[in-house]
């Protein structure tokens, strides 16, 4: 029983993955944070995470847009799109941004976290509040 409930639990995040990769939503939102709060981490950056699927990476863009940060979240698959996100928020050092997507008909909640780490920048991807969550590195992305 319990190893049915763990392929039952797998098979359900990878449905989640698969919605992120296959689900692109309308750019350009801005969120209510002002940018001078979150200057450190405007600019475009890729996010790699390893999880139990393998090594994924996603593309993340952060600007200026009339004095808020506007965020656009990509999917694994460079063919999927960006998910304009409006829920940024600081939380200590790093940056928060929750949004949502579609994964087969089903809203799937998500969040991603970067915080500075030494000279670098953890990230830290979690779908269904909590229910999968994946950490890895943020890298400014070669312009």
């Amino acid at each position: 029983m319990k190893s049915t409930l763990l392929h039952v639990r797998r098979l359900a995040v990878a449905a989640a993955l698969l919605g992120v990769v296959f689900s692109p939503r309308a750019v350009s939102a801005q969120s209510q944070l002002d940018t001078s709060e979150a200057a450190a981490f405007l600019g475009s950056w890729n996010i790699s995470i390893v999880s139990d699927f393998g090594a994924l990476e996603f593309p993340l863009e952060l600007e200026d847009q009339g004095g808020k940060v506007a965020a656009n979240v990509g999917s694994f698959d460079p063919s999927g799109g960006m998910t304009a996100v409006t829920d940024v928020t600081r939380s200590g050092e790093g940056l928060v941004l929750r949004y949502e997507f579609d994964a087969q008909g089903q809203t799937v909640p998500a969040s991603l976290t970067i915080t500075p780490d030494g000279e670098a920048f953890a990230a830290v991807f979690e779908i269904a509040d909590g229910q999968f969550v994946v950490s890895g590195a943020a890298t400014r992305a070669a312009n």
